[in-house]
């Protein structure tokens, strides 16, 4: 087994390099998939854009056994569900790794204008409330969740199998 990951940002490939040094596997990044056998079994981690698990249309055709999704959110967003959905892994087990964000002030081109409009959006918005206010602090402060013990569920699927 391997661990194939895509980062944006770097806190999907700490999440990688985390695994793969408690379980001894090896770690690739999705633009060296050359280097996997097409047999071999992968846990993919990839970074999540609206519930969409990024460089995993990738692996298609690969034996990916697990799934890990890495977003700010305390929860996968929308929901676990609507992700297995829109990334087509029923039946296969999804973790989810809350991950991190910069600040929007170092961000650059589309991401900060997207995440500009985005905010705009947020703070428009009538009906605050807790989520919605950790959003934008997230959005305008930056965040870091990543902490080993996230992986904690992903090591138990791995010392069943």
């Amino acid at each position: 087994m391997v661990i194939v990951y895509e980062s944006k940002t770097g806190f999907t490939k700490r999440y990688a390099d985390m695994l793969a040094a408690k379980t001894g596997l090896k770690v690739f990044r999705v633009k060296e998939l050359s280097k996997v056998n097409q047999d071999e079994e992968i846990i993919f981690l990839g970074w999540m854009k609206v519930g969409k698990i990024q460089g995993l249309d990738k692996l298609r055709k690969y034996n990916v056994k697990a799934v890990c999704g890495s977003g700010t959110g305390r929860t996968a967003e929308p929901d676990t569900e609507a992700v297995i959905t829109r990334n087509k892994i029923k039946g296969k087990p999804f973790f989810y790794l809350r991950g991190g964000c910069f600040p929007l002030k170092e961000l650059k081109s589309m991401d900060k204008i997207m995440l500009s409009m985005f905010l705009k959006m947020l703070k428009s918005r009538r009906d605050k409330d807790e989520k919605r206010e950790e959003a934008i602090s997230i959005i305008e402060n930056g965040f870091d969740g990543v902490k080993e013990e996230n992986l904690e569920p992903v090591l138990e699927w791995l010392n069943t199998r």
